[in-house]
């Protein structure tokens, strides 16, 4: 009902006003964008990080024995060793057969613990290695092999061959003996770094057994010594000594290498060396009065 002299009442609108547009400031835009790359850079480190320790993880787990996953063939090249330059008349290396023996006389002292020798003849050359698989229950290890080669290097004042290292699996020094022919079958393999496969080489004794496939077939070998041996740093006479370990035998040698201590002042600076003889083989002589070479027991 509508009273005279009244206006009709308006309805009341069910709509609220629309809220005011904030305009962001130059700065304001700046922050946010900042923050949108920073927020996607660490998605992306956090994926690429974590897609690398899967990685590492997954070749370490293929370098195991027990598997049958392709082999990791990943090394870490001689060429990474802290290089001298080739002195001015020093000849280059020649590939010429000479009289040297199957197996030159290596040398354990070399650039950030690796292993260097005299330059490989042609016979090494031509040799294939054989050895697939290391297995010591002892301490858990069970490891595939590859072969490694080496880089022509100077190290005080000589062209040496300086030795590649596998990253994840054992490497057996090309042109050393293969089980079976009655030599010394050399093996080598890190201490620490990614796949760290001779980390527990150290805890070997002697007594314990070592199994070794080459060539399809299983070898069984016990442990006879467990050295340790000066070698960055220490004088002529100790690197004779230390060379020996790892020259050519006339008879049936496994010999196994890394660097010791895996950290500290003095990582890297010793070697620790593990030999094996067959296991019905007569054990190795090795003098308890033996010059420069320590024996852990």
């Amino acid at each position: 009902m509508l009273i005279p002299g009244r206006t009709k009442p308006r309805a009341l609108s069910s709509k609220r006003p629309a809220p005011r547009r904030l305009i962001a400031s130059p700065r304001q835009r700046l922050f946010w964008t900042l923050g949108n790359l920073l927020m996607f850079t660490g998605v992306y480190l956090l994926l690429y990080v974590g897609g690398v320790y899967v990685q590492i993880d997954y070749l370490r787990t293929a370098a195991r024995g027990d598997n049958d996953l392709e082999v990791p063939q990943a090394i870490i090249p001689a060429s990474q060793a802290i290089r001298r330059p080739m002195a001015a008349g020093v000849p280059r290396p020649s590939l010429a057969p000479t009289a040297a023996p199957a197996f030159s006389i290596p040398q354990l002292n070399s650039a950030e613990g690796r292993i260097a020798s005299d330059l490989p003849s042609d016979t090494q050359l031509a040799h294939i290695s054989s050895v697939e698989r290391v297995v010591i229950p002892s301490v858990a290890l069970d490891a595939k092999v590859i072969e490694v080669g080496w880089s022509t290097q100077e190290i005080e004042g000589k062209a040496v061959a300086v030795w590649d290292v596998a990253e994840y699996v054992i490497g057996q020094h090309r042109g050393s003996a293969n089980p079976g022919e009655g030599g010394n079958v050399v093996l080598a393999g890190h201490v620490a770094g990614n796949g760290h496969v001779f980390r527990d080489l150290f805890y070997v004794h002697p007594g314990e057994k070592i199994i070794i496939y080459s060539g399809g077939q299983e070898f069984l070998y016990v442990v006879q010594d467990r050295l340790i041996v000066d070698e960055d740093g220490a004088p002529p006479a100790q690197r004779a000594e230390n060379a020996k370990l790892i020259a050519p035998t006339d008879h049936e040698l496994i010999t196994m290498i890394t660097c010791w201590p895996p950290n500290g002042r003095d990582k890297f600076t010793q070697r620790v060396v593990v030999r094996a003889v067959p296991f019905s083989a007569t054990p190795i002589d090795t003098p308890a009065d033996a010059p420069l070479v320590n024996t852990i027991r």
